[in-house]
């Protein structure tokens, strides 16, 4: 078993945010160039967020589940202004076909890496605190899946101690998404910790969250914030 047997790992899902390639459903009103800066954005406050400081230890490590495979996803942090991500950083390149076969592989590799939790989060919820993070390592030592509602019916959060294939069935990007989820688990035997309900951003209409979220300064998330008004996506428009 590798070091890591009793540590946690810590992945956040992300896409190289290329206009045309990533919330291509929020570019088909807002245009792909606007929601993939606003996208950029998102990686920005979610690498800077989820960097442990040199010497500080939060009993998990973190990492990247990116798309596309090929991609050198820590020239893609780089190259938008995120810091060089450290030496214990992980980096996983997702594969398969749809986002649930995509999903259960992470969580797989995780555990074939040795980590007894793995916690993998979209990167969709850029205002999403290190605490909730913590909370979901924390139910993992006493429950078997731990997963974070989003308001439309999604999740935001899915955490596994050791591996169980809880996904098989799970429709995703569907309003039933998290309860055929919680479904599944209960149909496995399996203890379900549920986590705060947040929001994700997919569609224009999401935007209103997230102005609610950060106003009036974006402190928790200032890159989203400085694109949201860059942007012009600060204000609702008018009807």
């Amino acid at each position: 078993m590798s070091d890591w047997a009793e540590r946690g790992l810590f992945l956040i899902a992300a896409k190289a945010p290329v206009a045309g390639f990533t919330k291509t459903r929020l570019g088909a009103t807002i245009g792909m160039e606007r929601a993939a800066a606003l996208y950029t954005a998102f990686l920005v406050d979610l690498a800077e967020r989820f960097t442990p400081c040199a010497g500080e230890d939060w009993g998990f490590d973190v990492g990247w589940a990116y798309t596309p495979a090929e991609a050198d996803f820590t020239s893609v942090l780089t190259g938008i202004g995120c810091a060089a991500p450290s030496p214990s950083c992980r980096f996983v390149a997702q594969h398969g076909e749809g986002w649930d076969v995509r999903q259960a592989n992470i969580l797989r590799w995780g555990r074939q890496q040795g980590y007894a939790r793995t916690v993998l989060v979209g990167s969709d919820s850029p205002q999403l605190p290190r605490s909730v993070v913590c909370e979901a390592f924390a139910a993992l030592e006493r429950h078997d899946v731990a997963m974070g509602r989003t308001l439309d019916g999604g999740y935001y959060l899915i955490g596994l101690r050791g591996f169980h294939d809880v996904l098989t069935g799970v429709p995703m990007s569907t309003v039933s998404a998290a309860d055929a989820l919680a479904a599944r688990a209960e149909g496995l035997g399996l203890s379900l910790a549920e986590m705060p309900e947040t929001f994700d951003i997919d569609e224009e209409g999401d935007l209103a969250h997230l102005r609610a979220a950060l106003g009036p300064d974006g402190a928790a998330a200032p890159a989203t914030w400085a694109a949201l008004c860059r942007l012009g996506l600060a204000n609702a428009e008018p009807d």
